[in-house]
């Protein structure tokens, strides 16, 4: 097509040259007419102007005897002179329209106006009369192609002007005149431009446009033939600029030649090694050209697609292979060959008959055809499968994750009638964290495999368990006919995952709380739903474990209560209002303090005091318990610091503080700062520090007795363990647990248990501290048990710091204090788990 397209370009280039020819000579004469005409033309009317001018001044100087005379023959000689007394040629000079002569006083003498030509505006000559009289000098004016003249005219003497005579002369002709003579020029030189033209295009015609022609000839037969040999010699032997060109396309013809195979070549490679099917079909739906891979892909025999082949053909071929199923050929026929209403790529997938998954797009062409590929996804496909699941589904239980859950709620919320009712169950395993703690995380992880196993085997195939987070599980009951069935569910459920799980060797035995809401009566929305639950979860569990709660109006407004206390917490150690009290702890032996237990009170300014129990945990719970902590070592130690040196002081530490090495530097920090010894802090702990016994906790535990303070085990006897943690770590103290001393005096067990612990804290080296001891008869039956300590009401409740000093004085003088009553603020409201070692040694 491009030589086609060349050829012909090649064979009108004469006529381009011939035109762009007589364009320019006809743009170059008519410049020049122009120029020529528009000179002239300036000069006749400067010439003819100043003529006018002489003429009506000379008129002026035969004039004043007329007026002088009053001899109007006189004056009309005047005219007769101007108008048929010049020899000139009449084209070539002004012609007098209008002439008149007025005197001084104005009067009009003699006019005289020709009848034919344009007309001067009324009133102009006797204004330019006046003008010149007025002046005494000439005066001029332009209208059209009229020139005005009026020249004074003065006496004999020359001094006075006596009058005027105005001319209107008459100068259209002279333009006409000019531009006659142009033209006249202008046919002259337009002839003499043709004649050249005609002499140079013959010239071009043989020297250039005639070797171009035979060259575009030569073009086109190597166009059909192929053969590059047919450019003329005749050409190619130039020495001139058309030679030159005949050689250049010659090679550009031998390189491109060379690229188009080159680049035949590795399309052919490439179509042979894409991973991708391709085809090619024309308008008329047949092969045109495909690559092996379709054949490979749809299973055909090598050489099984030729080209030629009707569409239908080649998928027969497949159906024969087995790929497709006879029952689809014409549906993908009429798929693939449909007139494509735009040209958008029409992509879907297939599964052929092996399950192999394909991706086909067809793209439409312009003369109706199409190209196809053809590529294997079975691999991408089940990746973006297990992709999309992983996403939705917890990777341990593999049951659905709380994003799953949510949008599973919301459906069954969708498809719930207005009479059927749906319930949410949000559920937490009991002691959980302690089996990961004690047992490690990988029997932790099979635990909750089995729970999630344990809670489908327990639910309809219509149910949705999830795992939203941790040990957290949530449920959807659909079509639940009545609550009590609902409350059926969570006791079948709570019964289930009490029952012993068997890990690697380990019996294990956890329970379950469970928080219910039910739709629409708790709400119709997915979050308030699923935000019910949590809430009812929250009092099952606060009323402790392995059991149930519906969803309450009255528990929004407890939750609110306890975010209200939370900010107020907050705010109050932001304000620093929250103060050490100190209660103290008496030597059996000397009667004397040994040391002071401090012990955190707030005093809220609504609320009023309000309990340890009920903000130590809070503060534990919202993570302030860590800076709550370090504040508590620091105010302490300051304080003791500024008592007698044989008096030591107890800090009470959370578990949640032995969750960083950070506690170390705290403790570091407030002994630095205080100037405190070490031997005289005391760190208490609970059992549920141990319970949660980890490499960092014994690390810490070791850390802190190196730097010399003093370690404690408080609340001893209400664990499980109790006995196993003294070999677990040296203790300095262990202190009885206030449940046990209650019943010390009227019961023989709690009598026996305290016996025990206090011989074993003597065979050990361990200092022994009873706890609430609030009466005398408590007092004497401890000391002879053999208690080394005892703390509580009897001696004093917790004071203020500002009565450390004057306590001190008072329990070291005073033989017999008087007891005193119990304080309903005390902390300590645990219920008594006896110690089941010694329970066993009892009768």
């Amino acid at each position: 097509m491009i030589f086609g397209i060349t050829s012909n370009v090649f064979h009108s280039l004469r006529f381009r040259v011939l035109a762009a020819l007589m364009l320019g000579l006809g743009l170059s004469f008519g410049l020049m007419i122009l120029h020529l005409s528009s000179t002239k033309l300036d000069a006749v009317t400067e010439l003819a102007e100043t003529a006018s001018r002489h003429q009506t001044m000379l008129a002026a100087g035969q004039a004043r005897a007329g007026i002088e005379t009053r001899d109007e023959a006189y004056l009309e000689n005047i005219y007769f002179d101007l108008v048929f007394g010049r020899e000139t040629d009449e084209g070539d000079s002004p012609r007098v329209q209008t002439l008149r002569v007025i005197d001084r006083d104005g009067r009009r003498l003699k006019s005289y106006e020709t009848l034919e030509g344009p007309h001067v505006a009324p009133g102009r000559i006797e204004k330019m009369a006046g003008l010149a009289m007025e002046g005494g000098a000439v005066q001029q004016h332009h209208q059209g192609d009229l020139l005005v003249v009026s020249a004074p005219v003065f006496d004999q003497m020359g001094r006075e002007v006596i009058g005027a005579i105005s001319i209107a002369w008459d100068h259209g002709h002279l333009h006409d005149s000019v531009v006659n003579a142009t033209l006249k020029s202008a046919f002259i030189g337009l002839a003499a431009a043709l004649a050249m033209m005609l002499a140079i295009g013959s010239v071009m015609q043989r020297l250039v446009l005639r070797p171009i022609g035979r060259l575009a000839r030569a073009v086109e037969r190597i166009q059909e033939s192929g053969d590059l040999s047919r450019m003329p010699s005749a050409v190619l032997d130039r020495r001139d600029e058309i030679g030159s060109l005949a050689n250049r396309f010659q090679s550009l013809l031998s390189q491109s030649n060379a690229q188009i195979m080159t680049r035949r070549k590795q399309l052919d490679t490439a179509l042979e090694c894409m991973a991708q099917g391709l085809c090619l079909f024309d308008g008329a739906h047949r092969l045109v050209m495909s690559n092996p891979r379709v054949e490979e892909i749809y299973g055909l025999p090598e050489g099984a697609l030729r080209p030629g082949m009707h569409i239908r053909a080649v998928l027969e071929a497949c159906r024969d292979a087995g790929s497709y199923p006879a029952s689809r050929i014409a549906d993908i026929e009429k798929t693939l060959v449909r007139p494509a209403r735009s040209r958008r790529p029409l992509t879907y997938l297939e599964t052929l008959g092996n399950g192999t998954i394909i991706a086909v797009v067809r793209v439409p062409m312009p003369d109706g055809g199409w190209v196809a590929t053809f590529e294997d996804v079975t691999e991408r496909k089940r990746t973006e499968a297990k992709v999309e699941h992983m996403a939705l589904h917890d990777a341990l239980t593999g049951l659905p994750n709380r994003l799953s859950f949510r949008g599973k709620l919301e459906e069954a919320l969708r498809q719930t009638g207005r009479d059927q009712q749906l319930a949410v169950l949000c559920l937490d395993l009991d002691h959980f964290k302690a089996v990961n703690d004690t047992l490690g995380h990988p029997v932790g992880d099979a635990l909750l495999k089995q729970v999630g196993q344990r809670l489908q085997r327990n639910l309809r195939q219509s149910s949705v368990v999830a795992r939203l987070s941790g040990d957290e599980f949530a449920i959807v009951e659909k079509n639940v006919a009545t609550v009590a069935q609902t409350g059926q569910l969570a006791e079948r459920l709570v019964h289930a995952l009490s029952e012993p799980f068997e890990i690697d060797g380990h019996h294990i035995v956890i329970g379950s709380c469970i928080g219910i809401a039910l739709a629409p009566t708790d709400g119709t929305d997915a979050n308030r739903l699923v935000k019910a639950a949590d809430l009812a979860l929250y009092r099952a569990k606060s009323e402790g474990r392995g059991t149930y709660r519906f969803f309450e109006a009255g528990m929004d407004a407890r939750m609110q209560e306890r975010r209200a206390l939370e900010l107020d917490l907050r705010a109050a150690f932001a304000r620093e209002e929250l103060e050490l009290h100190y209660q103290p702890i008496v030597n059996l032996e000397t009667g004397t303090v040994s040391c002071f237990e401090a012990l955190l009170r707030w005093t809220h300014e609504s609320r009023g005091a309000v309990s340890p129990a009920e903000f130590v945990p809070l503060a534990e719970e919202i993570g302030l318990i860590t800076q709550l902590g370090a504040w508590v070592l620091r105010e302490a130690c300051q304080m003791a610091a500024q008592w007698p040196g044989d008096v030591r002081v107890a800090v009470n530490l959370s578990p949640v503080q032995f969750r960083s090495l950070a506690l170390i530097t705290e403790v570091e920090t407030a002994l630095e700062a205080s100037g405190l010894a070490p031997g005289r802090l005391e760190l208490e702990i609970t059992e549920t520090v141990l319970l949660r016994q980890t490499e960092l906790t014994l690390s810490i535990l070791q850390r802190l007795r190196m730097l010399g303070v003093r370690i404690s085990m408080d609340d001893f006897g209400t664990g499980y363990s109790s006995l196993s943690y003294l070999r677990t770590f040296p203790f300095d103290k262990i202190k009885i647990d206030r449940s046990f001393i209650k019943d010390v005096v009227h019961h023989g067990d709690a009598e026996a248990i305290v016996r025990a612990i206090s011989s074993m804290g003597a065979s050990l080296g361990m200092v022994t501290t009873a706890e609430g001891v609030e009466t005398l008869d408590q007092l004497e039956k401890l000391r002879r048990e053999g208690c080394t300590e005892v703390q509580g009401y009897y001696f004093s409740p917790a004071v203020h710091v500002d009565e450390v000093l004057t306590l001190l004085g008072r329990i070291g003088a005073a033989t017999a204090p008087e007891p005193r009553l119990p304080c309903p603020a005390h902390a300590g409201t645990d219920q008594p788990q006896f110690l089941p070692e010694i329970r066993h040694a009892l009768p």
